[in-house]
């Protein structure tokens, strides 16, 4: 007696196959339980095998294998950046993609997100200038968000707020009203950026020197007596070499003779030579 045939249930008959997608379904959930509970290289295992079984059913009917491979993607991406192995990320991507610039745009968000928070910022512009320019990914409704993740995560904190005009005018997937639109939300940003750079440099500039405040007698005697005296003073001792101690006693009462003259103090100068009282 021939055995009769089960039925398929019909969710199978629908795909063309009968274990992979419930496989991948596995995967896909104990990845996400693996990366809730800090199982990074548990979440990253299943993703891989996840992906592997992705590439065994590529060819079958009524199966579009994008959603599974990103969506396995962005838990391995992400558990690569929470255990610090951030170097890996590119080469897991270009392992399940082939290349950045046919990445979908969710990962390479996240990739932006990830290098940015490490403030690799020629890493983020190397991909941001891969993929936007990508004539494939003009079409992209993700477009315009990679492009402000790039100007707000990168350009900003790399202080390029001058270059945004010039970088949004080479974003060939924007229309110019997404353009005026996005110049319009920057605006404010890049003139406080300006200006605070122009006080900075202001603030560098060498200071000029200040006198201090004196009076008109103190900068007339400074000027005048003292630095009369220093002259007279240098003045007699070139003209009395070599020195000996008649020619200083001599400099220094012409000095205090001055003095006294200038001060109207006046002094007697007693002889004490020759008998005279």
């Amino acid at each position: 007696m021939a055995s009769k045939e089960v039925p398929r249930p019909k969710e199978y008959a629908e795909t063309g196959f009968s274990t992979v997608q419930p496989t991948l379904k596995q995967h896909l959930d104990n990845a996400t339980a693996a990366l809730l509970f800090k199982n990074f290289d548990a979440c990253i295992e299943h993703c891989e095998n996840g992906l592997s079984q992705v590439k065994l059913c590529t060819d079958r009917e009524n199966f579009s294998s994008k959603e599974f491979t990103e969506q396995l993607c962005v838990l391995a991406v992400q558990a690569h950046a929470e255990r610090n192995t951030w170097q890996e990320v590119l080469p897991f991507v270009q392992k399940v993609y082939g290349d950045i610039e046919h990445s979908p745009a969710a990962i390479v968000q996240l990739c932006l997100l990830l290098f940015a928070k490490l403030q690799d910022y020629p890493q983020c512009q190397a991909l941001a200038n891969i993929w936007l320019r990508n004539r494939d990914n003009y079409t992209d409704a993700e477009y315009p968000h990679i492009v402000d993740i790039y100007v707000q995560r990168v350009m900003f904190p790399w202080k390029l707020h001058s270059l945004v005009p010039a970088f949004l005018d080479t974003c060939l997937g924007l229309d110019a009203t997404q353009r005026q639109l996005m110049m319009q939300d920057y605006a404010v940003v890049i003139e406080k950026e300006i200006k605070t750079s122009t006080d900075e440099d202001d603030d560098k500039s060498p200071l000029p020197v200040k006198r201090l405040p004196i009076s008109e007698s103190d900068e007339g005697e400074s000027e005048g007596v003292w630095a009369y005296i220093r002259r007279l003073s240098a003045l007699l001792f070139r003209r009395i070499q070599p020195y000996n101690l008649t020619a200083i006693l001599s400099v220094a009462f012409i000095i205090l003779a001055f003095l006294s003259l200038r001060f109207n103090k006046g002094f007697k100068v007693q002889s004490y030579c020759c008998g005279n009282d």
